[in-house]
C-alpha cells in the first residue's frame, strides 16, 4: 500500500505549468530537484484521481514459491484508484519527499528533465528500510500537465542476492474543486 501511496503522490508534484517549464539535472538530490521544482513546476489546486496499476512483476533469485507468492499479491491488487484534496498551498510548495526517495537516505537522480511537458527521470536509492546493501533503481517516463499526468515507472529492487522489478502504470486527472469535507 505504501508503494500506492508513494506512486500516486509523485506525479502530482511533477504535474506541471501549461507553459511547459524546462528542467535538466544529473546526479542531484532530491533536495535540489524539490527546490527546482518549487520554483517552476504547478500543478492546478482541485480534486485529482489517480491510478496506479502494476502492469509486470519480474523476481530474480528468489525461491519459486517465494517468487511465485509475490507475483500473486502484487498482481492481486489490480489497479488502485485513490482521490485526493490539492489546496493552493500544496500545489505552491511541492514537499522534497514526495518527489520519492523517502525513508531512503541516499537517494540521488542520476538524471531528471522535463521538457515539452514530458518527464525522464532515474534515481537511485541505497539502503533504507530494506538494508544497508539494499539498492533501488527507479525510471519515471511520460506526460504531465497542470490538469492530468500519464507515466510509467520501472522499479528494481536489489536486496542481498534477490531482486525485483515491476513496471507500474500511474495516471491522473484533475476531476473538479474540493468539497469541503475533502479538504
Amino acid at each position: 500500500m505504501k508503494l500506492f501511496y508513494a506512486a500516486a503522490l509523485i506525479p502530482l508534484i511533477l504535474a506541471g505549468c501549461d507553459k511547459k517549464p524546462e528542467f535538466k539535472a544529473e546526479n542531484a538530490s532530491v533536495a535540489e530537484v524539490a527546490s527546482a521544482a518549487n520554483s517552476m513546476i504547478r500543478m492546478e489546486p482541485g480534486k485529482w484521481r489517480t491510478e496506479v496499476s502494476v502492469d509486470s512483476v519480474e523476481i530474480a533469485n528468489a525461491p519459486a514459491q517465494v517468487a511465485d507468492a509475490m507475483k500473486r499479491q502484487l498482481s492481486a491488487t489490480g489497479k488502485q484508484t485513490a482521490e485526493s484534496c490539492v489546496t493552493k498551498e500544496q500545489a505552491e510548495r511541492p514537499p522534497e519527499d514526495l518527489l520519492g526517495g523517502k525513508g531512503m537516505k541516499s537517494c540521488r537522480y542520476d538524471s531528471f528533465a522535463i521538457k515539452g511537458g514530458k518527464l525522464d527521470a532515474q534515481m537511485t536509492c541505497q539502503g533504507g528500510p530494506a538494508g544497508p546493501a539494499s539498492k533501488i533503481q527507479s525510471k519515471i517516463t511520460g506526460d504531465f500537465g497542470s490538469k492530468s499526468y500519464d507515466l510509467v515507472s520501472e522499479t528494481s529492487a536489489h536486496i542481498q542476492d534477490q531482486s525485483i522489478t515491476t513496471k507500474t502504470k500511474i495516471k491522473g486527472a484533475r476531476i473538479g474543486d474540493c468539497t469541503p469535507a475533502a479538504s
